[in-house]
């Protein structure tokens, strides 16, 4: 029997890239947090030294970002963010000193996003890449003109905390991206469409809103319908928070009724859509899942 040599195979290699990037977003999200509320106290003592963290993290991703698209394109937009996040963290340690030295992070910032835009329109021409691009240019621009134009030091943090939380929501977006990654949410949608599971979906919301309007008027507790609203997710999801609860005959036999209804629902709809979801990835599917599976590699192809 031929004995397998061991090597650094591509899933060892995909699973390292995926932790870098869940720890490096992590620690962006992170530090852009710690950043806004050290500027919200109305001190900047720690915010250098968070943005200069923020700006090491984001060159790490960088790199990680050259490693799955080793291409001569990708190599030079790498490079120049590269040199761009480095002299930014580097400035923004010189921030405390000079309140202006720390908005033009800032700025420098909002140029890395223009040029990043730039070579994604480069690789990109797709219409929804266009428009999103168009969409983060223009809010740099203006976010970058806000900091330049900044007369008193109080607007110079006031635009610093929106940067920060832009970087934040950005970092969360990117946290989720690669959580969300292997679940192929355009296969999981087409899915759920052909196996009526929206329809379900829908009938289940709509029995949540109509028991919530129920709720509101039987329950002592529960005031208004957001409360009420939130007293049926609790219970169709079974978290059970306990901060509301039911006291009315009427409330508790509906609460039962919403329990049940709503652990058959998550125990059908999860068996439909594995079963279903395995034979799209499967070599056994079926006709209409063999078309989900080759519309999903076209588009992957596309995308490359």
């Amino acid at each position: 029997m031929e004995k397998k040599k061991f090597s650094l195979s591509s899933d060892i290699l995909r699973i390292i890239m995926v932790v870098a990037g869940s720890v490096c977003s992590t620690a962006v999200l992170a530090f852009s947090i710690l950043t806004i509320i050290d500027i919200n106290k109305g001190t900047i003592e720690h915010a250098p030294g968070y943005l200069f963290a923020i700006f090491i993290f984001l060159s790490i991703t960088r790199l990680l970002t050259f490693i799955k698209d080793r291409t001569k394109l990708n190599l030079i937009r790498c490079l120049v963010l590269l040199v761009f996040d480095i002299g930014i963290g580097i400035i923004a340690l010189f921030g405390k000193q000079n309140v202006y030295l720390f908005a033009l992070t800032g700025g420098l910032y909002c140029a890395t996003i223009v040029v990043s835009r730039v070579f994604k329109l480069i690789q990109r021409h797709k219409v929804k890449d266009i428009v999103w691009s168009v969409l983060l240019i223009l809010f740099a621009v203006f976010a970058g003109i806000g900091l330049f134009a900044s007369t008193q030091p109080d607007d110079v943090s006031y635009v610093l905390v929106i940067e920060c939380i832009f970087i934040a929501i950005a970092s969360f977006i990117e946290v989720a991206t690669v959580a969300f990654d292997q679940l192929k949410v355009k296969v999981l949608f087409k899915i759920i469409i052909h196996t009526y599971s929206l329809e379900v979906i829908f009938g289940l919301l709509t029995l949540m809103v109509a028991f919530s309007l129920v709720f509101m008027v039987y329950e002592p507790n529960i005031t208004n319908f957001g409360d009420a609203l939130w007293y049926s997710f609790a219970v169709v999801t079974t978290i059970g928070f306990g901060d509301y609860a039911a006291q009315t005959l009427v409330g508790r036999i509906l609460t039962v009724i919403l329990g049940i209804y709503g652990l058959l629902v998550v125990a059908i709809l999860t068996s439909v859509i594995v079963n279903f979801y395995n034979e799209t990835m499967g070599k056994n599917a079926d006709k209409t899942a063999k078309e989900i599976q080759k519309e999903h590699d076209k588009e992957e192809k596309e995308k490359k």
